[in-house]
């Protein structure tokens, strides 16, 4: 005669941890992935200048410029914040360089994964003198 060690009845018990297992395994497997947010990095050292408006007035310049990066756009960055100023960057990874103008309009940059840095320079109206770079901005960030 055979010796019983569980009080289950062969066939019930297995079942219903059956059950249980593939009910645990459809939770885990529609689960929503997880997606990283974009980055916001404000580069830390600012421009510091004289601009000449379009009165013929000058101006002076400090500002700052910050930079998203988004985890779902590789390889691109996008300058958030308007600047009298243009945005000289390079990809120390990937070594594409080019520049651009922070305004309300600049849509994002191809700049390539890897870290970039920038230099930024003081803007002003082409053909009035007065434009005068103190201090160049500069900072770092890493593009996914």
């Amino acid at each position: 005669m055979r010796r019983r060690t569980s009080n289950v009845l062969p066939g019930r018990g297995t079942s219903a941890a059956s059950v249980l297992v593939g009910l645990g395994a459809l939770f885990l497997g529609v689960a929503p992935v997880a997606t990283a947010a974009p980055t916001d990095t404000v580069l830390p050292v600012p421009v510091i200048g004289i601009t000449n408006l379009p009165t013929g007035f000058l101006s002076p310049v400090y500002s700052q410029v910050m930079v998203r990066t988004d985890p779902e756009a590789p390889g691109m960055t996008e300058f958030v914040e308007y600047c009298v100023c243009t945005v000289h960057w390079r990809n120390l990874t990937t070594g594409a360089a080019g520049a651009v103008v922070p305004s309300r309009s600049t849509g994002p940059v191809l700049t390539g994964s890897g870290t970039v840095v920038a230099v930024l320079t003081v803007n002003g109206w082409s053909d009035r003198p007065g434009v005068l770079t103190a201090l160049p901005g500069a900072g770092t960030w890493n593009v996914p």
